[in-house]
C-alpha cells in the first residue's frame, strides 16, 4: 500500500512539475515583447519556411483563414503559404505569423511575415533599429500607414524586410513585418 502511495505521490509531482514548467514556457512567451518573438519566428534565421510549418504542426497552433493569410503574406502570387493564429485565447491581441514560398524572377523566395495587433509601433520600430541588422532602402506612405523598407545580407544571403506601421503610432496600434529571402536549402 505504501508503495503503491509512494508511486501515486512520484507520479502527481512529476505531473505537476510537468504543468509548473509549461506555465513557465507560456510565461517566459508571454513576457517577449513583440519584436523579440519577430526577431526570433522570422528576423534571426531569416524565413524558414519548413521548420516553421513543422513547429506550428508540432505545437498545435490554430490556422488562420486562408484569406487572412493572404493578404498578410507579401509576397504577389506564392506557390504555398500557411498562416496559423498564435494566440487564440480571445484575451490576447491578435498574433499571427505566415510564411509563404515562391517565385521572384528566377529565383524561389521564402517569406516570414508576423502581425500584431494593440502593439507600441514606435517601440517595435526602436528595437528593430537597435539591433542594427538592416540598412534602409525606401519607404512608401498610404493613407495611415508607412511601409518602411531594409536590407539585411547575412553570411552571403541578401534578404529583404518591410515594416508596416501606422503614421501616427498610439501605443495600441496594428504592426506587420516581414522578412523575404533567397530559398536555402539545408543539407
Amino acid at each position: 500500500m505504501r508503495a503503491m502511495m509512494r508511486r501515486t505521490k512520484m507520479v502527481l509531482i512529476g505531473a505537476t512539475a510537468a504543468l509548473l514548467a509549461a506555465a513557465s514556457v507560456a510565461q517566459c512567451e508571454e513576457t517577449k515583447s513583440p519584436f523579440q518573438r519577430f526577431a526570433e519566428r522570422c528576423l534571426e534565421h531569416g524565413p524558414r519556411y519548413d521548420q516553421t510549418v513543422a513547429l506550428a504542426r508540432e505545437s498545435g497552433w490554430p490556422d488562420l483563414a486562408g484569406d487572412m493569410t493572404m493578404g498578410i503574406q507579401p509576397l504577389g502570387e506564392p506557390a504555398t503559404f500557411q498562416g496559423w493564429l498564435m494566440n487564440s485565447d480571445g484575451a490576447s491581441p491578435f498574433e499571427a505569423v505566415v510564411v509563404a514560398r515562391g517565385a521572384v524572377g528566377p529565383k524561389t523566395v521564402e517569406s516570414c511575415t508576423m502581425a500584431f495587433a494593440g502593439t507600441d509601433a514606435a517601440a517595435f520600430e526602436r528595437s528593430f533599429a537597435s539591433t542594427g541588422a538592416g540598412r534602409a532602402s525606401g519607404e512608401q506612405k498610404g493613407q495611415g500607414r508607412v511601409r518602411k523598407f531594409f536590407a539585411i545580407e547575412r553570411e552571403g544571403v541578401k534578404e529583404a524586410l518591410t515594416l508596416d506601421l501606422p503614421i501616427y503610432p498610439n501605443g495600441t496600434d496594428e504592426v506587420m513585418a516581414s522578412v523575404v529571402a533567397e530559398q536555402q536549402i539545408e543539407n
